[in-house]
């Protein structure tokens, strides 16, 4: 006995789609004529087959590996999958599991001819996938532009009809209720409690919490602001609040996100994992002072592991705003154009190294004897009087030019993954950084990634060491004697240094800054 299951799915678009009810009809009288005995159904109901993020397909795979049953049949393989590495990926699990994946509709032989037939018709289904998503990104753009709704839930006072946002006569007091209430005072969660105890709901008919209220309270449809992505379009809905209570809300939310009981978040310590006790070596860690000033703000430091009680390391705390800083600064001197121009030539070397043209020249041949089979197929087809086998011609042609263009989409894909960076737009880039905000947090993190390797922390001075290569460095004490040699006046030097180090450990291309308090 063959004992098979069923996989039936249909998607959430608006496209026609096969009903669950004729997929499964279809399938057991595929399975019937087989002679296979079917054991279970499995059904994905509105979700899409370009992502493998499906409940009861991936139960189906996790089944297959107990090897209960030998086939999984489909309606046909769009229903299975229509992302081309999915389908090849899922199916080479299957067979690793001694469970084939065979096609109730799409008639595939068991042998080579099949083996090309199946990529045909997974290049074609992943053509359709993609050329449907680019029809429903035009279609959206193009209601939006229109100023209709695109689907989802409406801001809460308002609904759609006729996709068009109009006034909710019944929820647009509520909406108005909780901006007045803010703007005079009352806190997000006064606000979240009393509608909550009226049992008012969301327009997701859910109850609310902070998050739904921040979120509304800094909505700018309600000033009747169209938006959808990129696209805004003022006076595209009705307004609702007016811009006086509007800015009101929006002052008073600025405010309370900059309050000093803001400071007592957990802050974020940009140098872990790369700041290092320089007495011990041991990683230090971010450290809050357990007295809070007359202020409320709670201080951040940085210290070592092995300090503080009885542990064995001495090293003071360090101030985290003041060390973070102090790295900063060195980072943005770094940037010179001599060393950005350096930079540059390194990254677009190593890009060039890890660059792996195989695919791209593994799908231009393939097209090319698909070429090739096409041209000879016409050349046949001009000297071929008989109806059957130009009729046979015809198909063959239509198979090849599908495979064409399936090949031809996958190339596409490609050769945009591989878009390379060009030396000029890595040096536009770092001259860029050279123009921060130095208290930008994002900016502050670009710049210790891109240089900082390590950081040694003693109580009176630190060594940085900086990316230029994969290795790490490790600092010895007659290397740290030979920095503290070339120290200028203003207390810091850089070195120069590569290869091996005075005892014999190995080193990358490294430039050194020591820094003296």
């Amino acid at each position: 006995m063959t004992a098979a299951v069923i996989y039936a799915r249909y998607s959430d678009s608006k496209q026609k789609e096969e009903s669950i009810e004729a997929q499964l009809k279809i399938c057991h009288a595929y399975a019937a004529q087989k002679g296979y005995t079917v054991i279970n159904e499995y059904i994905d109901r509105a979700f899409s087959a370009r992502t493998d993020d499906r409940p009861q397909f991936q139960q189906m795979i996790r089944a297959s590996r107990k090897k209960g049953f030998q086939r999984v049949i489909v309606y046909r393989l769009d229903r299975f999958s229509r992302n081309q590495l999915d389908l090849a990926l899922y199916k080479e699990t299957l067979s690793k599991n001694d469970v084939k994946l065979e096609s109730a509709t799409e008639n595939i032989p068991d042998n080579s001819t099949g083996i090309l037939l199946e990529a045909v018709i997974g290049g074609v289904n992943a053509w359709y996938s993609a050329e449907l998503a680019e029809k429903v990104k035009r279609n959206m753009k193009l209601n939006a532009e229109k100023c209709l709704s695109n689907g989802g839930y409406p801001p809460l006072g308002y609904k759609v009809v006729n996709r068009k946002y109009v006034i909710d006569e019944n929820t647009a007091p509520i909406a108005q209720e909780i901006f007045t209430k803010y703007a005079n005072g009352v806190t997000i969660k006064e606000i979240c409690d009393s509608l909550n105890e009226r049992n008012l709901k969301t327009t997701r008919g859910v109850a609310f919490n902070k998050n739904s209220l921040h979120t509304m309270l800094s909505n700018k449809k309600y000033l009747g602001i169209y938006i959808y992505g990129d696209i805004e379009v003022p006076g595209g809905i009705p307004q609702l609040i007016d811009e006086d209570l509007f800015n009101k809300v929006a002052q008073r939310l600025k405010l309370n996100k900059s309050a000093p009981g803001r400071f007592r978040a957990k802050a974020e310590y940009l140098l872990t994992t790369k700041l290092y006790c320089g007495y011990c070596k041991t990683m230090m860690i971010g450290h809050s002072s357990n007295q809070m000033s007359k202020k409320g703000v709670i201080f951040n430091y940085y210290k070592c592991k092995n300090s503080g009680g009885k542990k064995p390391c001495k090293k003071k705390m360090v101030h985290k705003d003041y060390i973070e800083d102090t790295v900063i600064k060195v980072c943005i001197s770094l940037l010179t154009p001599a060393n950005i121009r350096r930079i540059a030539k390194e990254v677009v070397k190593i890009a060039e190294s890890y660059d792996d043209k195989s695919e791209l020249v593994r799908l231009k041949k393939q097209i090319q004897e698909l070429q090739k089979a096409k041209e000879n197929q016409m050349a046949s087809l001009r000297e071929c009087n008989d109806s059957i086998i130009r009729q046979m011609i015809f198909e063959d042609l239509g198979k090849i030019g599908a495979e064409i263009q399936g090949l031809e989409k996958q190339l596409d894909i490609e050769e945009a993954r591989r878009q390379n960076i060009s030396e000029n737009e890595i040096i536009k880039h770092l001259t860029n950084l050279t123009k921060g905000d130095i208290k930008d947090i994002t900016y502050r993190k670009s710049l210790i990634k891109l240089f900082v390797n390590k950081i040694f922390l003693y109580d009176d001075k630190f060594t940085i060491t900086f990316n230029t290569g994969d290795d790490e460095v490790t600092i010895t004490d007659a290397l740290l004697a030979d920095i503290e040699k070339g120290l200028d006046g203003n207390n810091h030097c850089l070195l120069q240094n590569s290869g091996h180090q005075n005892d014999g450990t190995d080193t990358c291309s490294v430039v050194f800054f020591f820094y003296k308090f």
